[in-house]
């Protein structure tokens, strides 16, 4: 598995939450719901945003350390 891929795969992942979330939501209407959504899904774009500059930063990295070694 490529660094990359990985990459697709956390935003594939993030997408499938988002919809999944959107479901759960029409019937989990109480407090606890909006509680959840405020400290666990709320933080996550910023976070996956964070993570895409990682992956993307190592993938740099690694493709300099295999052009190095060549």
């Amino acid at each position: 598995m490529s660094i990359k891929s990985t990459r697709g795969i956390l935003m594939k992942a993030s997408r499938d939450l988002n919809a999944s979330w959107a479901q759960t939501r029409m019937q989990w209407t109480d407090g606890k719901a909006r509680e959840f959504e405020e400290r666990y899904l709320r933080p996550l774009p910023e976070a996956l945003n964070s993570a895409s500059t990682i992956i993307e930063e190592l993938d740099r990295v690694l493709a300099k350390i295999r052009r190095d070694c060549e």
